[in-house]
């Protein structure tokens, strides 16, 4: 090789490093960058963390026997039974003679985020109506396919002559969704008008590495991790699910609705739907009227009867309103905001309460004083 290929070599040995101290710095900058922001954003533990376990059919279910003293503060302590429902009272299959058992299902304000187990609305209707038992089968993060399908697995099998599926305007949503937080679930479809379960058993994944599955969005901001998912993309890799159109989950909905009715009406039981508010909701009622209407119209045609909620406060004075929902930073747990205080508890309680005797679900108890324990 003569004096010019040596010198070109050189040259291009020279441009070669500097392209991969280049790229190194190039690399370190955007980790450094990456760390810069990643503190802020990281997310704690959501606070269902600490009393639930995995579940293949249904991502995600209380573990049995909890007693987490002032989780979500002081003297809002949260215990679940020998079945996972919240309170420390075992539920047996037969209800006790002469006494009305109502199932209370749904996400999180069912369960009684933020307040300890007797201030949570279900206990409470248990509280103020004598003659009531209450089950309480709200769980966090839950739409509406996990409440039906937990209630159609362990709380079916209980006698029971109420039943109060509740769900906030988010729970239709989730529905089009095979995870919650970066957590599996499974996701309903339809055969025609029949229901199917889709993506059981549910992936495990997630609950082994909890602050990835919180987190793993935040992974998206580094380079190598956009490149990836192009090369992956490119070559045919997983694909995420096809979105669920609004009109799909208004089927959806329909069909849990539809189902729960038909099981009730051979059973001699009683289904009651029922919206429960929102924050979000109160400020802009009309943001959740058509919702709300869909689910009046389904109930109406079902002949079922159908609370709410939302209709039940508007146009009541903001600050009262504000009273009924935590605010941000009040506890302190991820998407803690927005649910019910005591007083939004109290509230719900005593609002179903008296749409369920208005309706004849309950008798109306002449003269009978409603006491607290």
């Amino acid at each position: 090789m003569g004096a010019a290929g040596r010198a070109l070599g050189r040259m291009l040995g020279f441009a070669v490093r500097c392209v991969l101290v280049l790229a190194l710095a190039e690399g370190l900058a955007s980790l450094v960058l990456f760390a810069a922001t990643l503190g802020p954003s990281v997310q704690r533990p959501l606070a269902e963390r600490a009393h639930t376990q995995y579940d293949p059919e249904l991502g995600w279910v209380a573990r049995p026997d909890v007693a987490l003293v002032d989780l979500y503060g002081p003297g809002a302590s949260l215990h679940t039974n020998a079945q996972g429902f919240r309170g420390t009272r075992d539920v047996p299959r037969a209800a006790p003679p002469g006494v009305v058992r109502i199932v209370c299902s749904g996400d999180s304000f069912a369960l009684g985020y933020g307040v300890g187990d007797d201030d949570a609305w279900c206990r409470q209707i248990e509280r103020l109506a004598p003659g009531v038992e209450t089950v309480n089968m709200g769980q966090g993060g839950y739409g509406i396919d996990q409440a039906y399908l937990w209630y159609r697995r362990d709380g079916l099998p209980l006698e029971h002559h109420v039943h109060l599926f509740t769900f906030i305007g988010e729970d239709f949503a989730r529905m089009g969704a095979t995870s919650f937080f970066g957590y599996g679930k499974p996701r309903l479809a339809l055969d025609g008008d029949r229901l199917r379960v889709e993506n059981v058993p549910v992936p495990r994944a997630s609950f082994w590495l909890p602050w990835f599955a919180q987190n793993a969005h935040l992974l998206e901001r580094l380079r190598v991790v956009q490149i990836g998912h192009r090369l992956l993309g490119a070559r045919g890799g997983a694909r995420a699910p096809a979105p669920v159109s609004d009109a799909e989950l208004g089927g959806l909905a329909a069909a849990v609705f539809a189902e729960l009715a038909a099981l009730h009406r051979a059973a001699g039981r009683q289904l009651v739907l029922v919206h429960l508010p929102t924050r979000e909701e109160l400020r802009d009622p009309d943001s959740s009227a058509p919702l709300r209407g869909f689910v009046a119209r389904r109930a109406q045609e079902l002949g079922v009867p159908f609370l709410d909620g939302t209709a039940a406060l508007a146009g009541r004075p903001g600050e009262e309103l504000d009273a009924l929902f935590l605010a941000p930073g009040q506890i302190d747990f991820p998407a803690a905001a927005g649910h019910y205080t005591v007083a939004g508890n109290r509230w719900a309680a005593e609002w179903m309460l008296a749409e369920l005797r208005a309706r004849g679900v309950l008798p109306q108890r002449p003269g009978a004083a409603e006491t607290q324990e």
